[in-house]
């Protein structure tokens, strides 16, 4: 079961908190539509993780801590592992080696927390948008799936969320936290790729697997596979509703 659970985070696009200690909402957060739900545990977590398969960690920023937690929920469950949200200074700087620590399932952007420690304003994505890339190169050199972005503070602005989204999207993140149930369809219409993104990788696939040699020209531009990778992921995302 943990196996799956760890495969369910990794492939994740919407992700939904949900306060720990309001069981009343968890249905409704199930019912949202989000991939993965968050149960929001605070300090409960050192006693309740030896029983869930994945724990999001928050302020992630000591590989030693997180490698502790990995093993103490391995102890209970062989195949758990760690969310790590990053979101101080000292977490971005240690983001690489956070990946690297086996066990870690993905990085996530904790844009708020580490917005308020560098007086920056949680929503100027140009400003942190240096320290979000980071997160991003530190999660391909591990070798783990793009990172997930951090909230978005509109819940009633679908055009906000939308704008959001679609540039963290722009940035090299798949996924994305969602504080309300009502950012979860916004959120996911905003990552799945568009018609013509579709379009454009079948034709590129296409003519990559007609071709006789390991390069192809489509409409003048040359295709190889790196071109190639980064359609098969598009039709992937239009066929899963996963990156």
């Amino acid at each position: 079961m943990a196996a799956s659970r760890v495969a369910e985070v990794a492939a994740a696009q919407t992700m939904l908190f949900v306060p720990g200690d309001r069981p009343e909402r968890f249905a409704k957060a199930v019912d949202s539509g989000a991939d993965v739900v968050v149960v929001d545990l605070e300090d409960d977590v050192a006693a309740l993780a030896p029983h869930v398969d994945v724990v999001l960690l928050p302020k992630a920023q000591d590989p030693s801590v997180v490698s502790e937690l990995v093993a103490r929920l391995r102890r209970e469950r062989p195949d758990a592992g760690v969310l790590a949200l990053v979101e101080t200074a000292a977490g971005v700087l240690a983001a690489a080696a956070t990946a690297a620590v086996p066990g870690v399932v993905r990085l996530a952007f904790g844009n708020f927390d580490l917005a308020t420690e560098l007086g920056l304003h949680p929503d100027d994505r140009d400003t942190l948008r240096s320290l979000r890339t980071q997160l991003v190169v530190a999660a391909a050199a591990a070798g783990l799936p793009a990172p997930v972005d951090g909230v978005s503070g509109a819940i009633d602005d679908a055009a906000a969320i939308e704008a959001d989204t679609r540039d963290a999207l722009r940035g090299g993140y798949a996924a994305k936290l969602c504080i309300h149930p009502r950012q979860v369809p916004v959120v996911a219409a905003a990552l799945a790729p568009s018609a013509q993104e579709v379009a454009w990788a079948q034709r590129v696939v296409e003519a990559w697997e007609s071709a006789t040699s390991g390069a192809v020209a489509l409409d003048g531009t040359m295709v190889d596979k790196p071109v190639v990778d980064r359609a098969r992921r598009v039709l992937g995302a239009a066929g899963r509703g996963r990156p």
